[in-house]
């Protein structure tokens, strides 16, 4: 017989246990391309089963895998509470409360670490993994992390705030907001927001907290904070990722239930967001430190329409997408694009807020004296220059364009918007493709918001508000011209607009450091106790270092190493039987996709010195002038070739461009910085992204372009005097003025007779040059300008060597596209050499099996110089708020990849490559978060971190700090650390960081290959660097990493790593400091230069 209580128990009758989550509502598609809306993201919702907790589950092809938790938060001031916390989060919680145990976990598991960011409304924290189950092991700790905190006073001194026994300010929140606040674009935005909702909207505080204010904040506040907004109730986790379909069932079900317990409190509550009473000002002038007075900025706002209302909000990114997304746009060509810039730069937005907010910025706008003569003593010549900052003026010149646009019914181009429209739903398709995650977030994040804070919502949890938002996009287009003219004059004409100006300011660095040093001596005065508050500081600090102990990261969850894989692609190497033009060989890469990608690699290694200088303006030019198409060559979609030469407008190329891809390069390098090589400065890229179905058109249009483009007086002045306008925001940069300086003194090539291309194109180099093409341009002395530029062209023309990278999609034939580039480079060329007398034709046949008649690899010699003794170079810039500096020395001993002086697999069998792969994993662990340099500086509240990094152009070991509040201290800190190392290696690696730096390793590679332009990016740098397929790349660094142990990592870090110590060890030591601040001599004797002193080292070579 049976008991009561056997039957009770028994599993027929038992009652069945509640489901920790459960789906909430049906599944939504959100598209994601607009070729082919039904083929979208299945999203799936499940609710907690007693809070109002959501998880959203974003089921994507994409290998990484991601983790978001957003937290909807706001400002109730400007101490920073959200942006204080978002950083006291990851001190440590109550199932792990060791600091640095959640980073550790996550770099076990095939991740670079966990990092988040706070906004105007609300904080997000993120981990980017490479397998399903490597987000399942760090989830359930990460939602304790973010939920349960320790918050300890102790963190707070070094994670926020705290002063030293001299008196200075430190902690890693304030040294980061001390480096960004007083900058032009930080203000800008803080102060437009401000005039624009009432003060009692989030949007009106400073959300990442202010110096000043964070000086006053205590750590009760914020755990008042958290608890008011962190609460189970108030979270929702959107992870994006190829996610199984029982991952809910596998993962979801089994986090413990006491981490995502509610303790009843919510968040949720209507935010007024009304714009400020009509007594409120509608301006404001702001002055920014700036070393560099030559420009300013002006930035308009208008209140936009609520969260619910998608469809207008679609349709005003679209109408700002016409107003401004291409350089032949109306605003572009009223305001930047005109031979007397009225700025150098133009951008528009509508920030996605529960009242959105449209706006209308101008970067580099002229700022003069009342004698209408510029900060450089350049007359403008031009009668709006000398009044753009008095009040109300460059608004109403605007605002008198708009009304332009308005009356002249989009200038007469009925089509205008719905061309724009295209062009919108093209860019967020690529940006699906680019970063599916990134592309995601933006489409839910602002729902999750809204479903906290907007008055319609009522508290109600609803997403998916753009899941169509291709299908509206579609409908937009088909509405007619009064539709768009209605939506332009109620929102921009007539909507209420606010403006910021910002005014650079020579004094105001100046008196800010004076300030601080005010504000450090009444610190000082205030410690009643010296040697015991000094002790005290320094048992605090100490105590925040993390350490995660060995058996801690031996019982860690790790993820199953099968399951890794990277974005499905076949690769191939097309050796051309005759080259075209500068193309000898087609690097090929067929992935999922609906773009095609080509990039077209030429040769400029031997450019004659005397055209060096003449690189910048030229890659802005090149693809931004008129074009000469003479007769014989088809002119866009034409069926037959032109019988006469036809001229095209910069307007209308730039249009047509604009209307066919989604972005287009020419540049020397793989970067897009206009002043700063990245890559290779011996090879000139000229490239387009585009919908497939826009190559055959895009790719005439580009190649017509490389050699029909006609350098006119007018985009000559243009664009040179829009770049040095934008000099100015360089120089008061800091991570640009170290990389610039760091440049102009390593990069030398042998004997010092002549610069590189890369120093050429500095802005120490150009601010001199670009000045006298506009002084000569002005005087009418421009065809020596001209001349230069068109001996440039010819040289990319002629040139031979090169090759093309080309993504396409899966399906797609590469022969028809290569077949495209010799049809169009052919009859471009004939037609070339006819007007140029250039007999030679085409480039001769290439040998298919003669190696050496590739392009790859590309040799690279290191130029970084001799420096024994080393080089100590200290620049103090009036207009920095923080410090920085950059150590550099060469690695032209290590060889990094095969060396082609054996075969391949006789290189890989004897590891030539381990110490080059030891040292990068060296860095790579002493550079995590929350390690060995994190607990050195930023734990310390020196600066906000640190990074040791390897640059394989040009082969050196760079070691970084940045954002430094006390820059002595955090190099000091450095150097104590790579001594302790010496003598106690066993405290700082063990075997077990060995294998955390592998899963680190297989990460970087699975990310470097998760989509098409990262593949093709990754694939470019394998040929340049010898390697015959991405396969065989992936070999040589897999073999390589397995096969370093810990004696690799000590022997490199004794022969490496410890000369950043060696004060005799030949290297670069730089250091970029606010002006007052003193580098004392036990770390050196560093020269004192300044950014003015080094440029004008320039002034010969021209």
């Amino acid at each position: 017989m049976y008991t009561l209580a056997a039957l009770l128990n028994s599993p027929n009758i038992q009652k069945k246990k509640q489901p920790l989550f459960v789906k909430d509502g049906d599944d939504i598609v959100i598209q994601k391309s607009s070729s082919n809306p039904a083929d979208g993201i299945r999203t799936s919702v499940y609710k907690h089963f007693t809070s109002k907790m959501r998880v959203v589950v974003c089921r994507t092809s994409s290998p990484i895998y991601n983790l978001n938790i957003y937290v909807p938060t706001v400002a109730p001031n400007n101490k920073g509470l959200p942006h204080t916390l978002e950083h006291l989060v990851f001190c440590g919680s109550k199932r792990h409360p060791t600091r640095g145990f959640i980073d550790v976990l996550a770099a076990y598991n095939y991740s670079i670490g966990t990092n988040a960011w706070t906004t105007d409304d609300y904080t997000c924290y993120t981990l980017d993994a490479a397998a399903e189950d490597a987000v399942a092991n760090v989830l359930p700790a990460f939602l304790d992390h973010v939920l349960n905190p320790l918050l300890l006073d102790d963190y707070f001194v070094t994670e926020v705030y705290h002063c030293d026994e001299a008196g200075k300010e430190q902690g890693v929140v304030f040294s980061e907001m001390g480096s960004t606040e007083n900058s032009e674009s930080s203000l800008g935005s803080y102060h437009l927001q401000k005039l624009v909702y009432n003060p009692s909207a989030t949007y009106a505080n400073y959300s990442i907290g202010k110096t000043r204010d964070i000086a006053t904040l205590t750590n009760k506040e914020i755990i008042d904070y958290h608890y008011k907004y962190y609460d189970a109730n108030n979270i929702t986790v959107v992870l994006t990722g190829a996610f199984s379909d029982d991952f809910e069932k596998k993962y979801l079900q089994t986090i413990p239930s006491d981490i995502v317990k509610s303790y009843g409190c919510n968040s949720r509550a209507p935010m007024d967001c009304s714009p400020p009473s009509d007594g409120s000002p509608r301006h404001e002038t702001v002055r920014f430190p700036s070393s560099d007075t030559s420009s300013g900025s002006f930035r308009f706002g208008w209140q936009g329409p609520k969260h619910g209302d998608v469809e207008t909000r679609i349709a005003l990114e679209i109408m700002m997408e016409y107003l401004a997304g291409t350089s032949s746009s109306p605003l572009k060509l009223r305001f930047v694009e005109r031979p007397s810039p009225l700025a150098s730069s133009l951008r528009t937005k509508v920030d996605d807020y529960i009242v959105s907010m449209l706006s209308i910025s101008l970067i580099g706008v002229p700022y003069t004296g009342h004698d209408g003569i510029s900060a450089n003593g350049d007359a403008m010549g031009d009668q709006d220059i000398p009044r753009l900052y008095e009040e109300d003026y460059f608004k109403n010149l605007l605002l008198n364009e708009l009304d332009q646009i308005y009356k002249t019914r989009f200038n007469g181009d009925a089509h205008a918007l719905e061309n724009a429209a295209k062009r919108r739903s093209d860019e967020i398709a690529l940006a699906f493709e680019k970063d599916p995650d990134e592309a995601l977030q933006d489409t839910l994040r602002s729902d999750i918001v809204a479903s906290h804070f907007s008055p319609e919502s009522q508290g109600k949890f609803r997403i998916g508000l753009r899941a169509k938002q291709f299908d509206i996009a579609v409908k937009l287009s088909k509405m007619p011209v009064e539709y768009w003219l209605d939506l332009l004059k109620k929102w921009l004409i007539d909507g209420t607009v606010y403006s910021v100006a910002m005014v650079p300011d020579l004094e105001l660095g100046p008196k800010l450091e004076a300030e601080r040093k005010k504000i450090e001596r009444a610190n000082v005065a205030k410690i009643f106790n010296m040697e015991a508050y000094t002790k005290h500081i320094k048992k605090t600090v100490e105590a925040n270092n993390a350490c995660v102990s060995d058996d801690m990261k031996k019982n860690m969850p790790l993820p199953d190493p099968t399951k890794p894989s990277v974005l499905p692609h076949t690769q191939s190497l097309v050796v051309l039987d005759k080259a075209i033009g500068p193309v000898t060989a087609v690097q090929t890469i067929n992935a999922d996709s609906g773009f095609v990608e080509a990039k077209i690699q030429i040769p400029i290694g031997d450019i004659p010195k005397e055209l060096r200088a003449y690189l910048v303006l030229f890659q802005d030019v090149l693809l931004d002038t008129d074009l000469v198409l003479p007769a014989g060559v088809v002119y866009d979609n034409d069926k037959e070739a032109l019988k006469n030469e036809k001229r095209v407008q910069y307007s209308e190329f730039a249009s047509k461009m604009a209307d066919l891809v989604t972005s287009r390069n020419s540049c020397v390098g793989q970067g897009v910085e206009p002043f700063l090589c990245k890559g290779l400065d011996s090879i000139f890229v000229v490239g387009f992204s585009a919908p497939y179905k826009n190559y055959m058109l895009a790719l005439r249009w580009t190649v017509q372009g490389i050699l029909f483009s006609e350098f006119t007086p007018e985009r000559i002045l243009t664009c040179a005097q829009n770049l040095l306008t934008s000099i100015a925001s360089k120089k008061r940069s800091a991570d640009s003025i170290l990389l610039t300086v760091e440049s102009h003194f390593t990069d030398v090539l042998p004997g010092n007779e002549q610069l590189s291309n890369k120093r050429h194109m500095s802005f120490l180099a150009q601010e001199a040059v670009l000045t006298n093409i506009i002084k000569d341009a002005k005087s009418g002395k421009v065809d020596e300008i001209i001349v230069k530029l068109k001996d440039i062209q010819n040289i990319l023309v002629r040139a031979t060597g090169g090759f093309m990278a080309l993504s396409l999609p899966s399906r797609e034939n590469s022969k028809l596209y290569i077949d495209a580039l010799e049809n169009e480079w052919k009859m471009c060329y004939d037609q070339y050499a006819k007007g140029n007398n250039d007999n030679d034709g085409l480039a001769p046949s290439v040998d298919a099996n003669a190696v050496n008649k590739l392009p790859f690899p590309i040799a690279y010699n290191s130029r970084f110089p001799d420096m024994k003794p080393p080089l100590l170079i200290h620049v103090p810039v009036d207009s920095l708020q923080s410090s920085a500096s950059l150590f550099s020395m060469k690695l032209d001993d290590i060889p990094f990849y095969p060396t082609g002086k054996r075969s391949f697999n006789e290189e890989l069998a004897d590891l030539i490559s381990l110490d080059y792969f030891a040292l990068k994993m060296l860095a790579s662990l002493m550079a995590r978060i929350d390690g060995p340099l994190d607990n050195a500086v930023r734990s310390k509240g020196y600066s906000y971190g640190a990074s040791a990094f390897i640059t394989e152009w040009p082969k050196v070991f760079s070691l970084w700090i940045y954002q430094a509040s006390d820059i002595v201290k955090a190099i000091g800190a450095i150097n104590r650390l790579f001594v302790d190392m010496l003598k106690d290696w066993g405290s700082y690696v063990s075997d077990h960081d060995i294998n955390l730096a592998r899963s680190v390793a297989k990460y970087q590679s699975v990310t470097d290959q998760s989509t098409p332009k990262k593949v093709l990016v990754q694939s470019i740098s394998n040929s340049i660097n010898g390697f015959s397929s991405t396969e065989q790349y992936n070999t040589w660094c897999n073999t390589h990493i397995a096969a370093v142990k810990m004696s690799d990592l000590r022997r490199v870090f004794k022969k490496y790593m410890l000369n950043f110590v060696d004060p005799n060890w030949p290297m670069l030591r730089l250091v970029v400091t606010t002006l007052d601040t003193e580098v004392p001599a036990r770390l050196g004797s560093y020269e004192k230069k300044t950014l003015k002193e080094i440029s004008a080292t320039y002034k010969t070579d021209y």
